[in-house]
């Protein structure tokens, strides 16, 4: 060894050893060793006729002189043989046990004796190596403490240290590249690595990664952890298996030009589609084989391979090759895979753009390879076992085609399911031209399957000859695309509909909840989502619509469909785009547009109301809307009086000044006194009202209404005229107003009979009161005139009244005075059904309005009706007035109501009210309501 020599002054020395592979060493052990010293005679009675084991002396004697160097390699096979070969009453096993015993003990006593011995702890001969660790327990215990310091255990390769690379270098290179030639490529690696930090894809250290790299040059450092991975796999020489490894692998570059590409020699260089190199790894783990044919390399058809020729790079494969070395370990208990960002960190070199890494890279790993894992801390690795998304493809495959077509069909569906329905209603998915009804008031989404090219338009002939046959041509749209990308989108849905079948199996499976297979499936949807969005995108990209002259148009869709978006929100916004759909119906364009293109043609001034909407259906010039907006936009116009209506038929304007007339209308009726009617006589269309009383006509010289504001009828009849003194043609019809006759009565109990007193409200001429006492109506032959108070016979049960006045025609409601009878006096309201109570009531300050509100709020089953509620601000200069009669009254939550808005509208100041009728659910609530208010019972105010 000359100058390198490390033990220059040893002289003579004898090298012997023994591997435990040679099974077949007939002498065992002993006897290999003895006949490679020439003195296998000296052991010749530990040889024949049975093998038996040389005792310490023995083996001081055969190894005595010379030094003496022996080496002892891969024991454990021998000893895990050697159990089943008989020796005598034992085995081999326990003879070479006892002999390597013997053999220890010898050699710790002697100075001219070195013993090197290789350890296989962890590889699989758990036999074996528990043979070898009793031989040297038993050695132990015979010799000396002071000699148990001669054994000195040796690392040949320090797995945490860089001897790896130092050997690499040593056995593989002439030489390497200068140090600052070193310094530089560390420098463009740390600066890569400070990349994909930026981008959150590592977190790791670049200035390490410049120290490794100085380390381990010319070799990636991530090569001695993924090398570690699997350096204990059964029949894997750890030392001699990496330099075999790596001397492919750079003989490989070499000859291939890649070495000229390369700064450094990443684990990943690893060209699996070179047999020899293949093959080597397939030793290390064959179990493996299928996971790199079908998803790492075969000749470019596996997975990682595709998916890089359609990224136009090598990032899967390389990616999937580190992600391989990280899962071939074999030996139980070990740690596979590698997490993401381990990845990232090995992957990232110099001109490399990991940006895109994860969606184009790990994504489509994830969904394409077979035989890639997650484990639940979140590495990634190779097993021989197929995926969730091996399953995924195999059950898509295995599904039948109506499956597959009715999953589309409903997913198609709810994608363009309208919610809004104003641009469209009714959705057809993928049907037979036969199969679509049309209506009138209801616009149809036709989903088309793409590629039907026809006539310049994205759907076929068919479809364009049916729509044109259609009545309602302007109630249709077709969604399709021109390009036939079909089967994407059917690829799509059969990759949906198995996850839906994949995650049924798990359930019926009853799987846990964290079982990593739950969170594979989350990413497949996930991933499959995004594909099969990305394919009805591509495939559904126009949209067909009614155009100008009875016409189809198409126009370029873009789908949305995440976060608020979906398809009837794409297709309303290309329409509204197009000119073809509008939300802006509420203004005069709309309407002015609706009366151009609706109404027939620009003189029609009428329109049978049916035809218009028909209109909108037929006219391919008309755009779409909310179905509504026709109807709303006829409101709207006969509001501002811009159309009219005429029985089913619609007028526009513009339409001639409107005639004079008058508006009447009673404000408040005087019960107490003489029954006057108080009007609010409004001349409309013209600046004046005049008035004549009884059956007189008003003419211009007729007297004007005095006080049209409260106008004081004290007559039954009276007749209104509308005038414009300025102009004498403008003259409205007569307007005529009666009065209402209201029937009062009184019952006096005299000594020994009743009386019954009536009186007639308004008090005019020629009002007669008819009564009779046999209860029989008054309008009856028999009746009898009202003179004065009337003695009621005592036979007696009712009287009916009614006032008239013949010569207006005009009749007051019947009343019914029941009589009460003996003993019945005190009754005189049935407590049971419910009562009215006439009774005026005025409130001429706030807080008596809102203490009566409150009021009538505590009391159950009361309203109010004939009221007038006032408002008026404290300047005085904002008066708001409300007069009502409603059928069912006004309880407490409608006046309150009421009584807010007229004082929001007038201002905060004054507020009055006058309440007329008391409505009660029953008798009792009347009488309750009395006693509470301490107001006395009168009869003839009482109706039930």
């Amino acid at each position: 060894m000359g100058a390198e020599d490390p033990a220059p002054r040893l002289g003579k020395c004898r090298v012997i050893g023994f591997n435990g592979r040679s099974t077949d060493a007939t002498g065992g052990i002993w006897g290999s060793l003895a006949e490679q010293l020439g003195k296998a005679e000296q052991f010749a009675r530990y040889l024949s006729p049975l093998l038996s084991a040389p005792g310490p002396e023995a083996w001081k004697q055969i190894l005595g002189g010379d030094p003496t160097i022996i080496f002892l390699d891969e024991l454990p096979p021998y000893l895990e043989y050697a159990v089943a070969v008989p020796v005598g009453d034992a085995n081999l096993g326990v003879v070479t046990t006892t002999a390597l015993a013997n053999l220890f003990v010898a050699v710790a006593e002697m100075d001219n004796v070195c013993l090197v011995m290789s350890d296989l702890a962890g590889a699989n001969y758990s036999t074996g190596q528990a043979g070898l660790q009793a031989a040297m327990d038993r050695a132990i215990q015979g010799i000396s403490s002071e000699s148990k310091r001669i054994a000195v255990p040796i690392t040949p390769v320090n797995p945490n240290g860089d001897e790896l690379y130092h050997i690499l270098r040593k056995r593989l290179f002439e030489k390497v590249a200068d140090e600052a030639e070193i310094k530089r490529i560390a420098g463009a690696y740390r600066d890569a690595l400070k990349e994909a930090v930026n981008m959150s894809l590592t977190s790791t250290s670049p200035e390490s990664m410049y120290q490794r790299v100085n380390d381990a040059y010319p070799f990636h450092p991530d090569l001695r952890e993924l090398v570690g991975k699997f350096k204990e796999n059964e029949g894997f020489q750890q030392t001699r298996g990496v330099i075999r490894l790596m001397q492919m692998v750079v003989s490989n570059l070499w000859h291939s030009g890649k070495a000229d590409q390369n700064d450094l020699i990443h684990p990943y260089d690893i060209d699996l589609n070179v047999d020899e190199l293949a093959s080597e790894i397939r030793t290390i783990n064959p179990s493996l084989s299928e996971a790199i044919a079908h998803d790492i390399a075969h000749g470019g058809d596996a997975e990682a391979e595709q998916i890089d020729s359609a990224n136009r790079n090598n990032d899967a494969a390389e990616a999937a090759k580190l992600i391989l070395l990280a899962s071939l370990s074999t030996t139980p208990g070990a740690i596979h895979g590698l997490q993401e960002y381990q990845l990232v960190d090995a992957l990232q070199r110099p001109g490399r753009d990991l940006s895109s890494f994860k969606a184009n890279v790990m994504d489509k790993l994830h969904t394409r390879a077979w035989y890639l894992h997650d484990s639940p801390d979140g590495r990634i690795y190779f097993k021989n076992q197929q995926n969730l998304a091996a399953k995924l493809r195999s059950t898509a495959l295995s599904l039948h085609a109506e499956v597959v077509d009715r999953m589309l069909r409903d997913r198609l569906d709810k994608e363009f399911a309208p919610s809004l329905r104003d641009c469209y209603q009714a959705v057809a998915v993928l049907p037979p031209p036969d199969e679509v009804q049309v209506d009138q008031d209801r616009t149809t989404l036709v989903i088309v399957r793409p590629g039907g090219q026809a006539s310049s338009l994205p759907i076929s002939s068919d479809w364009q000859a049916w729509w044109g046959q259609q009545q309602y041509k302007n109630r249709v749209l077709f969604l399709s695309g021109s390009r036939d990308t079909y089967q994407k989108v059917i690829d799509g849905a059969r990759q949906t509909r198995a996850l839906q079948s994949i995650e049924d199996d798990l359930k019926a499976e009853k799987t846990s909840s964290d079982d990593p297979q739950w969170r594979v499936l989350d990413g497949l949807r996930d991933r499959v989502a995004l594909q099969f969005n990305s394919a009805l995108k591509e495939a559904f990209d126009q949209i067909v619509y009614p155009s100008i002259n009875n016409s189809l148009r198409a126009s370029g869709i873009d789908l949305a469909f995440a976060g608020n978006q979906n398809g009837e929100s794409s297709i309303r916004k290309t329409l509204e785009g197009a000119q073809k759909f509008t939300t802006k119906t509420d203004d005069d364009a709309f309407r002015t547009k609706a009366e151009a293109r609706l109404f027939g043609s620009s003189d029609t001034k009428v329109v049978l109301w049916n035809d218009f909407k028909r209109a909108a259906a037929v006219n391919t010039n008309w755009p779409l809307h909310r179905p509504s907006a026709l109807d709303e936009l006829k409101a709207e116009c006969l509001r501002r009086d811009l159309w009219r209506e005429e029985g089913n038929h619609v007028r526009r304007g513009p339409f001639p000044p409107p005639e004079p007339d008058v508006a009447i209308r009673e404000l408040a009726v005087d019960d107490e006194n003489d029954g006057r009617t108080y009007l609010k006589i409004e001349p409309l269309h013209a600046p004046s009202v005049v008035y004549e009383t009884g059956d007189s006509e008003p003419t211009h010289a007729s007297s004007p209404v005095p006080t049209p504001s409260r106008f004081e009828a004290t007559g039954l009849h009276y007749n209104f005229r509308a005038v414009d003194p300025e102009d004498f043609a403008r003259v409205s019809g007569v307007r005529v107003w009666k009065a209402r006759l209201r029937l009062k009565y009184q019952l006096h109990q005299r000594d020994d009979h009743y009386e019954l007193e009536l009186k007639v409200l308004p008090k005019a001429n020629g009002i007669q009161i008819r009564y009779t006492t046999d209860g029989s109506s008054p309008t009856s032959a028999g009746h009898a005139i009202y003179d004065g108070p009337i003695r009621v016979p005592n036979n007696c049960r009712v009287v009916c009244a009614m006032a008239v006045a013949d010569a207006y025609d005009l009749n007051s409601e019947q009343i019914r005075v029941q009589i009460p009878q003996k003993g019945e006096e005190t009754r005189t309201v049935d407590p049971h059904i419910p009562a009215k109570l006439k009774f005026q009531q005025k409130f001429d300050d706030t807080g008596a309005v809102w203490n009566f509100i409150e009021q009538l709020g505590k009391t159950s089953g009361v309203t109010v009706n004939d009221i007038s509620l006032t408002a008026e601000s404290a300047n005085g200069q904002q008066h708001v007035e409300f007069m009502g009669a409603a059928d069912a009254g006004y309880d407490a939550g409608a006046l309150k109501s009421l009584a807010d808005r007229l004082v929001e509208t007038a201002g905060e100041g004054a507020l009055r009210m006058q309440v007329s009728i008391f409505n009660f659910a029953t008798g009792q609530d009347l009488l309750d309501w009395l006693r509470a208010n301490k107001l006395p019972f009168e009869q003839h105010r009482v109706t039930q």
